[in-house]
This record gives structure tokens, C-alpha cells and sequence, in this order.
């Protein structure tokens, strides 16, 4: 049927409006917009301001549009208006979509019934597993004292009290060690206590009388670790305010490693009272009214707030005389004069230190090593005595290798002390010694004085020392050597205590130096050691570990033997391949090769350890509960360490670390123990 030339040009107009542009070419943005709206079936409103928004456009750019459109039938930018089939998936057949371009109306036909002409395949659909089976489960509120400075790898995982009850953890908790050489077992110590996480308490267990969180606390502090102690307390202010003891820990250790922060500690004294309390409250207020380092009476500000406190502190029944002493002279009254200082308060300690105050002799009597610290690092103590105290707190790992080596220093050599060291060394080997020789390292000149000096360092060293501070001052001597064959004579040993120390570039050096100088024993001893610190050689190195048995063994003696059974328990808890005949060449060749026919098992208890302790070790490490396992381990290893604990308890707490995934705290105590067994 034809219409009439006015319907014509309307239908050449509509032609040309919705004709794609040429290829290549480039269409107005009202035309696009207009022509998607007809298509999507937009009311005539939107094509109406679509066609507003075009005719806003310019002349020139309409008759640039229009020339750039042909004529002709307008051209589908959609795919024909095909019935589409998908899966009925509660039926199972197929059921057909109506148009899905045509616009959806109440009256929609039904779908229809009809199977589609082409099914599509379904080769490419996975299949989908039915759900495992939901637990639910009613979780308890969150406890506030699993907060934790660490979380995930930097500390333990993420839930590393998994398994162990409440009530267990808060019963071992204290017996873990603060004395320990071991900066293996410190490090791994330090982050199970700061990790976030805390255990479950049993159904129905009543609460306990000192909360885990404030438990935390008070062990970092007794480890000599104050910051790490205040970070965690600044996340647990409930558990603080609870518990006065966790709070006097705290504190003490801040005042002996100073200086101590008054701003907290005022804060953190809030809840409690008592004559404490009031002397740490002293102590601030003195601390700061010196001005310039003079005292307030002698600066013309007499103490005169001060007088009060003073009496109500006298007054008081077990108070602390020689803290009022030295508080006296801090308040600008006459120097005090302690002859001495048997049990000096952590208050005491820190206000001496504060006046630049000497120190009695007798300050050595004590037995802590975080008031020895306090001792060391007040550098108006006697030099004789501040060494002494510096080194003993240092091998307990209160004292860092710096303060170590000022204390060193400051030791007064006496005559020729300095040229006659070696002689001095085979008759004291005192922390004197150590420090005349360090003073001589600094002052020698000649590559052959330093080398001398560098190896007696290395044979004052015992075996404790090796992996901590005093350690660390020796190879920082090393350091200014080369490996050399110049010094070849003190590569295995400068190698054994790189190793030790973790710093393994550095005993790699030495240690071939040693393997190309020196083959023998000696060398030979290193050889565990240096496949704990730098993993299997390939092809087993120059010597393998038949090698390394033949060589050690050859002439031993039932104490060398032992030795070489406590490095292949060693090697086999890291994973090293150890043969029965290895083991039966360990043997007293005296009795009968049954005797080791086979290694020890797993799961064989050494007799110096503690059963109960073995087995949360073992059984813990089975299933994986790395809190627990962490806990055991460090009970069993205890204040001696690594290096003074029997092979065969070091070699499974090595095993069952490793277990847990704790690799790096494992090889860390692997290597200790080795270096102590390679000397």
C-alpha cells in the first residue's frame, strides 16, 4: 500500500536519522542516543528529548551529520528478536524468553511449552559439589584480653591458643624462663606473649583470680622486655586496672631500664594506693623540678612541697630508707653515702642513676639481672664494678651489645696490662679480661697484634656467651679482619661464632676459609653447624656426613661421642637424612652394636625431662596447636637454653617447632645448640 508523499519523505527521514553511520565514520551523540532509546523501546518522551538534545546541536554539524548518512533501510545494531530457550531447572525441560526486546507489559503471553528447535549444550557447565553440612555454633563474647600488638606471621597465626584450656595456659604461664642466654628462645618467648589470640575457658570453669592478659604483661616485664610490656598493657587497660602486681612489674622494669615514663605510670598508678605508689610519685616530681641538672634548693627552689611527702613516707611501716636517701639528695640535700646496697629497689636503682651517684662494691651480690643492668648503665659506678655487672646482665640478654661495649671501655687497664694480655688470659678469664682486650683491639695497629687480639677474644668466650650480646662485641671485632690466610687460624672458630650469632654470609667466609686452611678435627666439628645455618651443601660439601663421622670420631672419647649423637639428633630434627649406621658408629665401641642399632624414636623421652612437659610437647605438635607446642617447648628448654640443655630434648623441641610451622624459631635453636656441641 503507498502513502502519500509527505508519509514518504517522513519514512526517508526517519531512514536517514536511524541509519548507521558509514564505516569508519563517526555519528552525533544525539543521533546514537536517539537511535538506542527506538531500539530499547523508550517511551516517546525520551525520544523526544533526545531529539531536543540533537536539535541543540548546530547547523553545521546537522548538514555535517546528514551528509554523512546514507540513505537506505536502517540497520540493526541488536540481534533479531529470536525465541531463546534456557534450562527450566525445577522442570527440567526447556522453556522459551519471550522477545527481550519487546516491552514487558501486564499481558505478557504465557511461555510456551515448546521445546526449543536447537538445544544448546551443556558440556561447559561445571559441576557443582552439594554443600558440606553447616555447623552452628554459639560463640561466647570476644575477650578483651586477646588483644596483641601481633597478629598473624609477625606473631604466632591466627589463633594460636587453638586446643589448650584457659586453665592450663595461666598455670605455665609463669614458669616460662627470664634468665635465659638464648636469644632464639627470648625472640620466640616474646612473640607468643604478644600475639593476638587467648585461650578458651572450659564450660563452666569459674573465673580466674589474675587475668591472662595482665599475665602477659607482668612475664614480658620479668624478661627484661618493658616495651614490648607497655605496648600490650596500652591494649589492655581493663586487665591493668585489675591487677596491681602486673602494674608493679611494669613499672619496676621501666625504672631499671629508664628513663621512666611519668606520664604513664601516673596514669597507670590511678586505680591503686600505697606508699609504692607514692615513691614512684616522688620520684617524677623530683625528676622533674632539676633544672639544668642542678638541684631545686641549690637553683633557689627549695623542696619545700617535698617536706610533707617525705615525713608521710617515713612514717609508713616497710618503706624503703635508702630510696628516701637518695630522694633526699635529689630534693637538694647532701650527696648520699651508701656503704651498702644489698637489695637496692628498682626505685633506688633508678633515682642513683638519676643523681649520677656512686654504687657500694657489694651492688654484685645481686642476682637479677635486670638491676645489674641498672647498675652497668649509671656511669658514676666504679668501672671495676660496672663491667662485672654489665656482662652478667648482658648474658642474661638484659643489656644490649652497645652498653655492653661502653662498659668494656670504661674498664681501667694497670700498667702493662695491655701488652701482656695473653698471659693475663690463661689466668682470668673475668669480664676484666674481656673488656682489656677489647680496649686493646681498639688501639692495635698491626695486622698481626689484631689478629692475636681477635683470637684470644675468641677463646675467652664460653659457650653461653656465643649467640648473645658478649658474643656479638666479639664478632664486631671480626669484622675489621678479612678472611685471609693470614688468619686462618681463627676461621673455625670466627665461623662457629658468626653462625651462632645467625649472621651466616659472614660465617660462610670463615668457614671456607677454615675447610681450605685447616682439615682437620676442628674443621670437622663445624660441619653440622654449618648445614643448620646455610642448609645442605649439594652433593653433601667437601666433607658429607660420612666425612664429618669419620673425622670426629677418630680417637673419641665417651664425652666426644656423645657430642657427635647430640649434632645427629640435631641434623635429623632438621630434616637431614641420618642412616642406622650412622648412628651405630656412635656407639661406645665397647658395647654391643645393638645398643643403637636404630635412632631414638620420635616420640623417646630423654630422662632429664620432664614427662609431663614431653608429652603436651608431642601430642601437641601432632595436632598442630601451635600456642601450646610454642609453650611446652620453652618450659622444657628452660633458663639453661639451648646450649645447656641435653641434645636429644633440643632436637625434638627442634622437631615439634617445625612441626607447627615455626621453621625460622626451630633453625634459630638448632643453631645454638649445634654451636655449643662444635666446640
Amino acid at each position: 500500500m503507498s502513502g502519500s508523499p509527505a508519509d514518504a519523505g517522513d519514512a526517508d527521514g526517519r531512514r536517514r536519522r536511524f541509519a548507521a553511520p558509514p564505516r569508519g565514520g563517526r555519528a552525533g551523540a544525539g543521533a546514537v542516543s536517539i537511535f538506542a532509546a527506538a531500539s530499547l523501546g523508550l517511551a516517546p518522551l525520551s525520544l523526544a528529548l533526545s531529539g531536543a538534545l540533537m536539535g541543540a546541536a548546530t547547523p553545521a554539524l546537522a548538514q555535517a551529520y546528514a551528509q554523512a548518512v546514507p540513505s537506505g533501510p536502517p540497520i540493526r545494531l541488536f540481534p533479531p528478536p529470536e525465541r531463546m530457550a534456557v534450562p527450566d531447572v525445577e522442570r527440567g525441560a526447556g522453556r522459551v524468553l519471550d522477545d527481550p526486546l519487546a516491552s514487558p507489559g501486564p499481558s505478557a503471553a504465557p511461555l510456551s511449552p515448546t521445546p526449543p528447535a536447537h538445544t544448546p549444550s551443556f558440556d561447559v557447565v561445571p559441576t557443582v559439589a552439594p554443600p558440606s553440612a553447616i555447623a552452628v555454633e554459639t560463640l561466647g563474647p570476644l575477650d578483651p584480653d586477646g588483644a596483641g600488638p601481633l597478629a598473624g606471621p609477625a606473631g604466632l597465626g591466627g589463633d594460636p591458643w587453638r586446643g589448650i584450656p584457659r586453665a592450663e595456659v595461666l598455670a605455665l604461664l609463669p614458669e616460662l624462663p627470664t634468665l635465659t642466654p638464648s636469644p632464639a628462645v627470648k625472640e620466640l618467648q616474646r612473640r607468643l606473649l604478644l600475639s593476638r589470640g587467648s585461650p578458651a575457658a572450659a564450660p563452666g570453669a569459674p573465673e580466674p583470680a589474675r587475668r591472662f592478659g595482665a599475665l602477659r604483661v607482668e612475664k614480658l616485664a620479668a624478661m627484661g622486655d618493658p616495651r614490648g610490656a607497655a605496648d600490650l598493657a596500652a591494649l589492655l587497660p581493663e586487665a591493668m586496672m585489675a591487677d596491681e602486681a602486673a602494674a608493679r612489674a611494669l613499672t619496676d622494669a621501666e625504672l631499671l631500664a629508664g628513663p621512666l615514663d611519668c606520664a604513664a605510670a601516673t596514669e597507670r598508678a590511678k586505680p591503686f594506693s600505697g606508699p609504692y605508689w607514692q615513691r614512684v610519685d616522688l620520684f617524677c616530681r623530683l625528676r622533674a623540678g632539676r633544672v639544668g641538672g642542678v638541684p631545686p634548693m641549690e637553683a633557689g627552689a627549695g623542696p619545700a612541697g617535698d617536706d610533707l611527702a617525705f615525713e608521710m613516707l617515713r612514717e609508713q611501716p616497710g618503706g624503703d630508707p635508702d630510696f628516701l636517701r637518695v630522694a633526699e639528695a635529689m630534693a637538694g640535700g647532701p650527696a648520699p653515702r651508701l656503704r651498702s646496697l644489698k637489695d637496692p629497689s628498682p626505685l633506688t636503682l633508678a633515682a642513683l642513676r638519676t643523681l649520677q651517684a656512686g654504687l657500694p662494691p657489694d651492688v654484685l651480690s645481686l642476682a637479677d639481672p635486670a638491676r645489674l643492668a641498672a647498675v652497668a648503665t649509671n656511669t658514676a659506678a666504679d668501672p671495676a664494678t660496672r663491667v662485672m655487672a654489665a656482662e652478667r646482665a648482658a648474658v642474661a640478654l638484659f643489656l644490649d651489645s652497645r652498653r655492653l661495649e661502653e662498659a668494656y671501655r670504661a674498664a681501667p687497664a694497670k700498667g702493662d696490662e695491655l701488652l701482656r694480655l695473653k698471659d693475663a688470659a690463661a689466668r682470668d678469664r673475668t669480664a676484666r679480661t674481656r673488656a682489656l682486650v677489647q680496649q686493646a683491639m681498639l688501639g692495635a695497629m698491626g695486622g698481626g697484634r689484631r689478629v692475636e687480639l681477635a683470637g684470644l677474644a675468641l677463646e675467652l668466650l664460653d659457650p653461653p656467651m656465643l649467640a648473645g650480646p658478649v658474643g656479638a662485641v666479639v664478632a664486631d671485632m671480626l669484622d675489621t679482619l678479612s678472611p685471609t690466610p693470614d688468619a686462618a687460624a681463627l676461621a673455625p672458630a670466627a665461623a662457629r661464632l658468626c653462625f651462632a650469632l645467625g649472621r651466616a654470609d659472614k660465617g660462610k667466609r670463615w668457614h671456607d676459609l677454615a675447610l681450605r686452611s685447616r682439615p682437620t678435627a676442628e674443621v670437622a666439628r663445624l660441619w653440622p653447624l654449618a648445614v643448620i645455618a646455610l642448609g645442605p651443601p649439594p652433593g653433601g660439601g667437601a666433607l658429607g656426613l660420612a666425612g664429618w663421622l669419620d673425622e670426629s670420631l677418630r680417637g673419641a672419647d665417651l664425652e666426644a661421642r656423645g657430642r657427635v649423637a647430640g649434632q645427629l639428633a640435631l641434623l635429623q630434627a632438621m630434616g637431614v637424612a641420618v642412616p642406622d649406621e650412622a648412628w651405630r658408629k656412635t656407639a661406645d665401641p665397647e658395647e654391643t652394636a645393638s645398643t643403637l642399632s636404630a635412632p631414638m624414636p620420635a616420640d623417646a623421652r630423654p630422662p632429664t625431662a620432664d614427662p609431663a612437659l614431653w608429652r603436651r610437647l608431642v601430642e601437641a605438635a601432632a595436632d598442630r596447636r601451635v600456642g601450646e607446642t610454642a609453650l611446652a617447648a620453652l618450659l622444657l628448654l628452660g633458663n639453661a637454653g639451648p646450649a645447656g640443655t641435653p641434645p636429644a630434648v633440643v632436637a625434638r623441641v627442634v622437631g615439634a617447632l617445625r612441626a607447627v610451622g615455626l621453621d625460622s624459631d626451630a633453625r634459630a635453636i638448632a643453631r645454638e645448640a649445634a654451636a655449643a656441641l662444635a666446640g
